[in-house]
């Protein structure tokens, strides 16, 4: 888990601006070869959402295999990318947030992700 706040200062996107502006943060994790999987997966990947924001009250997540959307460019998301080294495969899934909301969904995330890849 990584703080990549600083890569989203200056993001063109309205819903990380407005979470920043209020001292949110981005945090992020990498999965390792599980590129495509939340894009693919939709249940799965509405299961976990739902799962998250039952659990911590965030309102979901962002993958890399997203992005650029949401007024997130496509220099913010190689820079992420880069930042956790992500390879070809891998993905990285960030959440913005309060930092105490976003640690604890990126923990649900990644209990959730290691369960399914079993």
């Amino acid at each position: 888990m990584k703080d990549v706040t600083k890569i989203f200062e200056k993001s063109g996107s309205r819903l990380v601006r407005a979470v920043l502006g209020q001292g949110g943060v981005v945090l992020g994790t990498k999965v390792e070869n599980f590129s495509g999987v939340l894009a693919e997966d939709k249940v799965y990947a509405e299961s976990l959402a739902k799962k998250v924001e039952s659990q911590t009250g965030v309102k979901g997540y962002i993958s890399t295999d997203e992005l650029p959307s949401y007024g997130i460019s496509k220099a913010e998301k190689e820079l992420v990318e880069a930042e956790f080294g992500a390879k070809e495969n891998d993905v990285v899934i960030m959440v913005v947030d309060d930092e105490e909301k976003a640690k604890k969904a990126l923990n649900i995330i990644e209990k959730e992700i290691a369960a399914k890849v079993g």
